[in-house]
């Protein structure tokens, strides 16, 4: 294996023990069913407000309350779908294997000897550099989460480095 990352059409095997296994998601802040909890509010607070307004004569508004409701609905469930991206990383003995999975599903695989690889913190996310390719890995995390991950990522490919 060259000191670049090679790009893979599959996740490779690999052999022997992980020294890291992690899969790393965006954070959401609202559930599947707090977000239910909330729609129903908005459409008995909207209903209400829409049924005040119709009894005054103003019948278009009731339709303009609902729109609200619609335009809420898809941005969050735009949200939830955007949420379903992760990266995976595997460290093994000889071999450091990422796989970035699109909101779609879709794959791409990379793999890269451990010994080129550098674990490098530098604006958003976590870097793993060999050479001078990179992967930018966890940017969506907070900065704390972000020297965990760091932290981890280090240690494992230090351990590969060394063979245990």
């Amino acid at each position: 294996m060259n000191p670049t990352w090679e790009r893979t059409p599959s996740a490779p095997d690999m052999d022997g023990a992980l020294y890291m296994d992690a899969v790393l998601r965006p954070h959401r802040s609202l559930s599947g069913a707090a977000f239910k909890a909330m729609l129903i509010v908005m459409i008995v607070f909207n209903a209400a407000v829409g049924i005040l307004f119709w009894l005054q004569g103003a019948f278009p508004v009731a339709a303009f309350l609902g729109l609200d409701v619609l335009a809420l609905y898809l941005a969050f469930r735009w949200n939830y779908r955007a949420a379903r991206a992760a990266e995976r990383v595997r460290i093994g003995p000889g071999q450091v294997h990422v796989a970035s999975i699109d909101a779609g599903g879709r794959e791409k695989h990379w793999v890269l000897n451990p010994v080129w690889a550098r674990v490098v913190r530098e604006g958003a996310g976590v870097l793993i550099r060999a050479g001078k390719i990179q992967i930018r890995l966890g940017a969506f995390l907070s900065p704390d989460e972000c020297a965990d991950f760091a932290q981890a990522l280090d240690a494992a490919l230090y351990r590969a480095k060394r063979g245990g």
